[in-house]
């Protein structure tokens, strides 16, 4: 042990943090995100997964600032661009959202949630064909997920296409 008491390894703490994650306990696994950036500020893991948790227990303005923190260090960050929209969905900013939305997309051409995304929030604005366009790009490049196909239904349905769902 040291003059100062002995740091605990942020490998282990980090480990224990996703542990909770998988067990649906974000709010546990928040404070062990903060005992691993307080040693490593910059820990990317880390604040990446902090600012998902932080969604999960819907503090989005906290959730924002991590994701800001990380696309600070990496700007072309695709997963924190798409969370970041998420968060600022969920917060009602709408505009910053499909802003994000984009920056994600032109950061990962081939990240299927963030067209996804982009697509549900275009729903939400009632710009159905728009978000057909973004959720089949989701369905071309993810098709084994359901999430877009089911989504594509819905907004089939509303514009009345029901031989197209």
């Amino acid at each position: 042990m040291g003059l100062f008491g002995s740091k605990e390894n942020t490998d282990d703490i980090m480990y224990n943090a996703m542990s909770l994650m998988e067990k649906n306990q974000p709010k546990g696994a928040i404070s062990l995100f903060n005992k691993i950036l307080k040693q490593e500020p910059k820990n990317t893991s880390a604040l990446f997964n902090k600012g998902l948790a932080l969604n999960q227990v819907k503090k989005y303005s906290d959730a924002i600032t991590c994701f800001d923190i990380l696309l600070g260090i990496n700007p072309k960050d695709a997963q924190a661009w798409n969370n970041r929209g998420i968060a600022m969905a969920e917060n009602g900013n709408i505009q910053a959202a499909s802003e994000c939305y984009d920056k994600a997309i032109n950061a990962d051409e081939k990240n299927a949630s963030s067209y996804f995304n982009k697509g549900v929030l275009l729903d939400k604005l009632q710009e159905h064909e728009d978000a057909l366009i973004a959720l089949e790009k989701a369905i071309v490049i993810d098709p084994r997920k359901p999430n877009a196909m089911i989504y594509k239904g819905i907004v089939l349905g509303k514009l009345k296409k029901h031989e197209e769902a």
